[in-house]
């Protein structure tokens, strides 16, 4: 099914009794209406661009589906509700230690003859469930066609296994066990119905008969019994028995002499294109067909498309076609005449509060909201039960969640939360309270606080509480401990709360105020010390767990008055590069490159400013003009730093060229006090290693008088600009010769 791609939303399928002319695909995507053998062209030519074998098909089909009728056709896109089970329930084991059922001593006769009732009850159920499905398939049964087998229709076919089709997934290849060769096994085909873009197998009873196919091959009169049916039809189009070609010639890979490569052309040269030859085509006057990304966002005509189908209403939108971000809603029906809703689905995309999914349903009356991941509050899904429950369950990305908090049911009467993988193993909490008086404004008030926790294997079952009950109002906490082994029951314990007016810094403590229930007699009695530890640990969680439901009251209600907010006035989101609805964004981020370059490039073209160090030493000239001994002192300063700059670069060179003349007396010295020692080849690698210490030498010569001419060119320019400089002209004369200008060199 292709039915999301963009050609079959892109243009409305018009259907007249017998089509007049053809025009180009080009021309369809403009028009954006076309009959079914112009939406057939223009599939096939998107086809045969993306490398599958595809062919235009000419025939008969239903009247259902020449008129784009799918009010019997059952529609695909519904939902399938797949409900976030939670953990695996894992199968009980058996116990050898499990009671033995006690003999039934009932009438065996008795127990037949009901069983016979039961049966034929049940099979006479099924009879009249069957029969009604029956009429009911009779009475949705279309009324009968005069005109069918006579109404003409286009649509494609993909061929399976052709010979130049070499789309990876489309080419079955075998291994022929006479020869061990690799063969293709025989071509088969499926269909694409254009206007809707459903597949359908050849066996479909939606098409009748076939009586030409073509493609950018061939054009091909189907010549097989249409009597057989298309599903007994076979697709070589090379044998000339089933299909006759209508243009002389045929490919090259329809021949069963071309044995060439598959990564080679069949024709190579001008010699075998003139003998293959027979007739001129004029070329192709269709445009490329381009899509520009407004109209394949529009992807509708009108910016919305409705499919009616079998007790279903199919409804799509154009990404930003309405203010609530809505782009499909499905809803179902009870008739066929689309009367008494059942269930609508609603898909949003592009929403603030990342909304993609409300699912309503109207014989229960609940409302389902489904969100993606990235809401602060981590929620996934928040669904609503009307009156008389009135309930709310909200489910959370819990992995995301400081308390891991997975699901959370809340009712004006109670709350229950669902946790999983925290650290304190608490996996189910829930608090019962009175609801809060309309009239009054009382707030709720805290009754009983119910907690489940697993087992810890780090401590003795006796001190591992499996479940914690905290009755406020009759001022008890009980306690239950998780199974020991080999243990049938389980312990407990109870405490009755010291009152509020004995409560100080310290919990009283009375050991009649406690009972409780050791299941192992092999564990020791807890003693007062422990009971008395174990209170006050109880005493603070009933504290923290109360401090948390008043957390959660206030929690809901700021989401849930969050969300009518939101379902009230929604806004739309889109992305930063979104050129359709960003383009002022996009201009200014253009323009700002754009001025960054142009900086750069103007950097590049002015001539550096060597004044500005100096200048930042006068501070603000503007409000204070610099003095004339300041400004002689930076032209001092100016000419000076050129001078140590030289002057380093000519010690350095200087410092170099001593080490070589070094080693080049070094080396004299050797050669002349061992000469006679040394054979002619290593007397000749000593001549050059001298060689080439004097050419070294010589280049440092030359860069010493390179660098000097260098720095009095330069400083005659420097002393040259500042005389000039605009800045310094009032405060220098043409006739400034200072001492210090005189160069180190010119002395030499």
């Amino acid at each position: 099914m292709l039915n999301d791609f963009y050609y079959f939303d892109h243009a409305i399928f018009i259907f007249p009794l017998q089509p007049t002319r053809l025009v180009s695909p080009d021309e369809v995507l403009k028009r954006r209406r076309a009959n079914s053998f112009e939406l057939a062209t223009l599939l096939c030519s998107f086809l045969i661009g993306n490398g599958f074998a595809a062919c235009v098909v000419s025939g008969y089909a239903t009247r259902e589906v020449v008129n784009n009728d799918q009010q019997r056709v059952v529609c695909p896109f519904v939902p399938v509700e797949d409900e976030d089970s939670g953990e695996e329930e894992k199968p009980e084991l058996p116990n050898k230690y499990q009671l033995r059922q006690p003999p039934d001593l009932r009438s065996q006769y008795l127990l037949n003859i009901e069983e016979e009732k039961v049966a034929k009850a049940q099979a006479e159920e099924v009879n009249r469930l069957a029969a009604e499905q029956e009429e009911i398939e009779r009475l949705e049964q279309p009324p009968f066609d005069p005109k069918r087998g006579h109404r003409v229709h286009a649509w494609v076919a993909i061929l399976i296994n052709a010979p130049w089709c070499y789309k990876p997934g489309y080419r079955e290849i075998s291994l022929d066990p006479n020869t061990g060769e690799q063969v293709l096994q025989p071509p088969s085909a499926f269909f694409l119905e254009p206007s809707t873009g459903f597949r359908h197998e050849v066996s479909s009873p939606d098409y009748l008969a076939i009586e030409s196919i073509w493609n950018q091959h061939n054009y091909y009169v189907n010549k097989q019994d249409p009597a057989a049916g298309l599903s007994a039809m076979r697709w070589d189009l090379a044998d000339g028995r089933d299909w006759e070609h209508f243009l002389p010639g045929e490919p090259y890979e329809l021949r069963e002499d071309s044995a060439i490569p598959e990564d080679q052309d069949p024709l190579t040269t001008e010699e075998e294109t003139e003998k293959e030859k027979h007739l001129d085509m004029p070329t192709s006057w269709v445009r490329s067909l381009n899509v520009s990304r407004t109209d394949y966002e529009q992807r509708f005509p009108d910016g919305t498309k409705v499919i009616y189908f079998k007790k279903t209403i199919y409804e799509r939108f154009a990404p930003y076609r309405n203010l609530i971000g809505l782009v499909r809603r499905i809803t179902t029906y009870e008739t066929l005449d689309y009367d008494g809703p059942i269930s609508r689905w609603e898909f949003y995309a592009n929403r603030d509060d990342l909304l993609n999914l409300v699912r309503i349903e109207y014989r229960t009356n609940e409302t389902e909201e489904r969100f993606d991941k990235g809401r602060p509050d981590c929620l996934r899904s928040l669904k609503h039960r009307a009156a008389p429950n009135n309930e709310y369950e909200l489910r959370f990305f819990y992995q995301y969640r400081f308390d891991a908090l997975r699901t959370l049911m809340y009712h004006a009467s109670y709350i229950q939360e669902h946790y999983d993988k925290r650290d304190d193993l608490l996996y189910y909490r829930e608090f019962r309270n009175i609801p809060k008086d309309p009239v009054t404004k009382e707030p709720s008030k805290l009754t009983h606080i119910t907690e489940k926790f697993h087992h810890n294997i780090t401590k003795e079952p006796v001190k591992d509480i499996a479940i914690r009950n905290c009755f406020i109002q009759d001022n008890k906490i009980a306690l239950q401990f998780h199974y020991g082994e080999d243990c049938i029951t389980a312990s407990t314990r109870e405490f009755i709360k010291p009152p509020k007016s004995e409560m100080g810094e310290e919990v009283p403590y009375d050991p009649s105020c406690t009972s409780g229930y050791v299941s192992n007699p092999w564990d020791p009695q807890p003693t007062q010390l422990d009971l008395f530890l174990l209170l006050k640990e109880q005493l603070k969680a009933e504290e923290i767990a109360s401090h948390a439901f008043r957390r959660r009251v206030v929690e809901i209600d700021t989401m849930l008055s969050e969300r009518r907010k939101q379902t009230d006035s929604p806004r739309l989101t889109n992305s930063l590069f979104d050129p359709l609805r960003n383009e002022e964004a996009r201009q200014l981020r253009l323009a700002k490159y754009e001025a960054i370059k142009a900086r750069e490039e103007q950097i590049k073209q002015q001539q550096a400013d060597f004044l500005a160090p100096y200048l930042l030493r006068l501070g603000d000239t503007s409000k204070r003009p610099p003095t004339r001994a300041q400004v002689m002192e930076l032209y001092r300063d100016c000419t000076r730093d050129l001078r140590r700059f030289y002057q380093r670069l000519e010690e350095e060179l200087r410092n170099r060229c001593d080490d070589l003349i070094t080693e080049e007396q070094s080396l004299k010295r050797f050669l002349a006090r061992f000469q006679q020692h040394f054979e002619d080849a290593e007397y000749e690698k000593f001549i050059a290693e001298g060689e080439t210490i004097e050419r070294d030498k010589h280049i440092l010569q030359m860069r010493l008088e390179n660098i000097q001419d260098d720095y009095r060119r330069k400083a005659e320019h420097l002393r040259q600009a500042l005389r000039e400089d605009e800045r310094l002209r009032p405060y220098l004369g043409a006739e400034l010769q200072s001492p210090c200008d005189r160069s180190d060199y010119d002395d030499e």
